[in-house]
């Protein structure tokens, strides 16, 4: 029977104890036992010692999928399985589609296809998954006040978001002379991906606005306007506003990102992730 551990997070507030015993339960089921669970909101994460996992699962959200690839995430490490878990779930959309946890944990175990994922990384993060850059960035907080229905956050953070997508000097990708209220950029199997995110309208707004609740940040009016292994971000601002995998960040500009690939091996059930780069 394949071991395996249980990385959850009671603080992501959508994985409590009847979400961590229902996934365990659906690990049993599919042939695995949870030999230890380790939950973030109580624990940090443990070296591998000596009864190494056969695999090892995240439960939460896009955070907690980041600390348990930074921790285990290597060629030779056990492959890690990405649940959804979190409010957006970037990863696991990716890595499974709209399929939710225990359709995943039952494919994932039975099948145990892993693939390597291309990532974008910058002087002091990566992402897997991609980042927005330039002042249209504050409408991450924003959506977040509407997921949580937190109205009187959402009325003081609107103004702000609104200000920024409109005066806030832009951002421009070099060798590109359009002025972007933003920029999204991922990381391809090829290469990076520069997608101009326009935001001329209140329109614009909307459409992107409700894209992004749905985890989509190219739903909205866009344009690709560069691809390469290396792209530059210039902008007048000594700092970039980011959402880095649908997180608040800044950095400084000019902004270098480079393509590389993530050592981790990931557990993969979609179409799609297993046509990325299989391993």
């Amino acid at each position: 029977m394949t071991k395996l551990w249980l990385i959850a997070n009671r603080n992501s507030r959508t994985t409590d104890q009847s979400v961590i015993d229902s996934v365990t339960s659906a690990c049993l089921a599919a042939g695995s036992t949870v030999s230890r669970t380790i939950d973030l909101a109580d624990e940090e994460l443990p070296k591998i010692d000596g009864d190494a996992p056969d695999i090892i699962a995240s439960l939460g959200g896009d955070g907690t999928a980041n600390a348990v690839i930074d921790t285990y995430g290597s060629a030779d490490g056990p492959p890690l399985l990405i649940l959804p878990g979190g409010t957006m779930n970037l990863l696991a959309s990716r890595l499974h589609g709209d399929a939710d946890t225990n359709a995943v944990i039952g494919q994932a175990l039975s099948q145990q296809e892993t693939v390597t994922l291309p990532q974008l990384e910058g002087p002091d993060f990566r992402s897997l998954v991609g980042i927005i850059a330039g002042p249209t960035a504050a409408w991450g907080t924003v959506r977040e006040d509407i997921r949580r229905f937190a109205i009187g956050a959402l009325i003081r953070d609107l103004p702000v978001a609104i200000r920024a997508t409109y005066r806030a000097p832009r951002v421009q990708l070099k060798g590109d002379r359009s002025k972007c209220a933003a920029l999204f950029i991922e990381p391809r199997e090829d290469g990076l991906h520069a997608h101009d995110i326009q935001a001329e309208s209140v329109g614009d707004l909307a459409s992107h606005g409700w894209a992004w609740l749905n985890r989509d940040f190219l739903g909205g009016p866009t344009r690709q306007i560069g691809e390469g292994k290396e792209l530059t971000i210039k902008s007048r601002a000594s700092r970039i506003a980011l959402l880095v995998d649908g997180e608040r960040e800044d950095a400084k500009a000019p902004l270098e990102l480079r393509w590389g690939l993530c050592p981790a091996r990931f557990l993969a059930t979609s179409s799609v992730a297993k046509s990325i780069v299989q391993s």
